[in-house]
């Protein structure tokens, strides 16, 4: 059925005929249409073609036999590649393990015991719970064409549309036919994809995801240095999908790691490029970064240009990690939801990535998500790294040779201690790593964007500094340094500070305490001798006068119903009096340490509010939201 079109269109030798030509060979190819083709086959986690004995019949399907089920002669079925599936009697290890140790492969998939995926989506990750738990929120909308094969798309194929509440879109899902009669505004033969929807405000489902997921890739992720939360990030995003819905290619932000989990109930198809191979195709498509996130394109046109090309279902309950710089695009194959977040695992892979991504960044004048210069500096103060200090170094030197470009019109310069804050430059959009200039107290520029002559600019660190931590052979951390990061990480300094105002405050808790017993005590003393005397004074006027005690015996009563509540209040103001004077002086016994403490805290202020420091320009940043959804 097939030896007429490979003999027409390729010259196979004897050895290959024989194998084409075999009844097995036959028998295989039609089995193998049956389930979808061999390119589905071959990328399955256990495919027939993993065993030795089908090795010279996978040769055959990957030189020929691709060809003739495409009918396309250009394909090369070797440059088609797998994922890796961690094996389930690893992946204990794998858990407590640190990722830099077994994080080798570009593309790696951890699929969850089902029972876990279950308890982590019920009442959380489910359409109906999403629409009752968030219904009202608005997420943006993309209106795409499902058929959509090509790096220019057009409009009318991929583009934003109006926002919709989640019931809305929920809706849309459940029954597509009377969400379109009801928004005739939308074309149904187009689909609508939910994107970028934050989870900065859904604490429980974000606290799912964290106890769910294998901790080994949040315990040493190293973006816990980042010094800003960041959507998408370091805070996961979700997305609700339905058939034929697409990501556009791109590289994730700054080419770091990324997690993505699929909670079901369908399949995603995720088509990728490891990084040591996007250069072919940027050589292809000149603009490839200019376009990023706006193409989808097929596996065919990358068989076609001999681009090696990983196709991979992520199924329900698939954990998928990609690599530093892996080039990525996925369609969804039916209605679905996933999260998405970023990680940073402490490899000089990863390092290099994001370092060359950076280089490209400056090039083509895309803004960085990530303060790529501010974390390499934080990681290197805490884990010493060769890669990590030659890239510090240029960083350095970069922007002392801007400085000197600049120095003409510069008066003076300043260093600023409170601006370790992570700044961008409002002109050019990019980081801000020493040098800079504050206009108005709310614009700054960076050292290549500096406005007017005469001008005095700041300093995030010295240079001097800065070059002798790099060459210092140990390092403890410094206030003029260190700050206060997001995650739980290394720093002795941070630790320090927690550790001092945890006891200081237990202390004054304590003392507070009992303090608060004693004069509950003294009162109640004071209270009883007043009864006492009240008491005696009484008797003696009954043994005088016994209708006067009646008298009294009913004033009395009522005096001490009237003064009940009165006697309360005072014992509440008498209290907190006491309270309140044993603060102030347990504040002038403990003056040394909460003077140290306060040092402490003002040294690694956390500027990563605006509420906090007016200089934080970016406390909370949106991923995507400028060029392209990210999955």
């Amino acid at each position: 059925m097939y030896l007429t079109f490979i003999k027409e269109h390729f010259t196979p030798s004897q050895e290959e005929l024989d194998i084409l030509e075999a009844k097995e060979t036959q028998d295989l190819y039609q089995d193998i249409q049956i389930q979808g083709g061999f390119i589905q086959v071959y990328s399955k986690q256990c495919s027939i073609f993993d065993s030795d004995v089908y090795k010279s019949k996978l040769k055959v399907f990957q030189k020929y036999l691709l060809n003739y089920e495409k009918q396309n002669t250009k394909l090369n079925g070797q440059c088609l590649e797998k994922a890796f599936y961690i094996d389930q009697s690893y992946s204990l290890d794998y858990q407590v393990e640190s990722p830099e140790n077994w994080l080798k492969e570009q593309v790696t998939i951890w699929q969850l015991p089902t029972d876990i995926v279950n308890k982590m989506n019920s009442k959380y990750f489910t359409f109906e719970d999403i629409a009752k738990r968030h219904g009202t929120q608005m997420v943006d909308i993309r209106i795409q064409d499902p058929n959509t094969d090509t790096f220019n798309p057009t409009i009318e194929q991929n583009c934003i549309s109006n926002q919709l509440r989640i019931d809305e879109y929920c809706k849309y899902l459940k029954n597509k036919t009377d969400f379109f009669q009801k928004h005739t505004q939308y074309s149904p033969d187009k689909v609508l994809f939910a994107v970028n929807i934050d989870m900065d405000n859904w604490d429980e489902e974000t606290g799912q995801l964290y106890e769910y997921m294998p901790q080994s890739l949040l315990k040493y992720d190293r973006l816990v240095y980042m010094r800003q939360f960041c959507l998408g990030v370091n805070i996961p995003q979700i997305y609700i999908k339905t058939k034929g819905v697409w990501t556009g290619g791109h590289q994730e932000n700054s080419s770091v790691n990324s997690l993505n989990f699929n909670h079901g109930p369908e399949d995603c198809l995720w088509l990728t490029v490891d990084a040591q191979h996007v250069h072919k195709l940027h050589q292809l498509i000149p603009n490839l970064y200019q376009i990023e996130g706006k193409w989808f394109k097929e596996i065919d046109f990358f068989l076609e240009n001999n681009i090696p090309i990983k196709y991979t279902l992520q199924k329900k309950g698939d954990l998928v990690i990609l690599g530093a710089g892996c080039l990525h695009w996925v369609k969804s194959l039916g209605n679905t939801i996933n999260t998405s977040w970023n990680l940073l695992v402490y490899q000089d892979h990863t390092f290099q990535q994001i370092y060359d991504r950076q280089l490209i960044n400056d090039q083509y004048k895309i803004q960085s998500v990530i303060p790529i210069k501010n974390l390499f500096l934080d990681i290197f103060i805490h884990h010493k790294s060769f890669q990590l200090k030659d890239f510090l170094q240029k960083f350095i030197e970069e922007d002392i040779e801007n400085y000197k470009r600049q120095y003409t019109k510069i008066k003076s310069t300043k260093k600023r201690f409170n601006s370790r804050e992570v700044l961008i430059c409002n002109n050019c959009q990019m980081e801000i790593f020493i040098f800079y200039q504050i206009i108005n107290d709310t614009t700054f520029k960076c050292i290549k964007c500096l406005e007017g002559e005469g001008i005095e600019i700041f300093m995030k660190y010295k240079p001097t500094e800065l070059i002798l931590v790099l060459n210092a052979e140990k390092f403890s951390c410094s206030p003029t340094l260190c700050t206060r990061y997001i995650g739980n990480t290394d720093c002795q300094l941070d630790k320090q500070i927690e550790d001092c105002v945890s006891e200081s405050y237990e202390s004054i808790v304590e003392l507070n305490k009992n303090e608060e017993e004693y004069s509950k005590i003294k009162y109640a003393r004071r209270k009883y001798k007043s009864k006492a005397s009240k008491k005696s004074c009484l008797i003696q006027s009954f043994v005088r006068n016994p209708s006067e005690q009646t008298k009294q015996q009913k004033k009395k009563k009522r005096k001490y119903k009237k003064t009940k509540g009165q006697d309360d209040l005072i014992s509440e103001i008498c209290t907190s009096q006491k309270s309140h004077n044993k603060n102030y002086n347990t504040k002038s016994k403990y003056t040394k340490k909460t003077q140290k403490i306060s040092k402490l805290e003002n040294s690694v202020k956390s500027v990563t509010s605006s509420d906090i420091d007016s200089f934080s320009q970016i406390p909370i940043i949106k991923k995507g939201k400028k060029q392209y959804e990210l999955l």
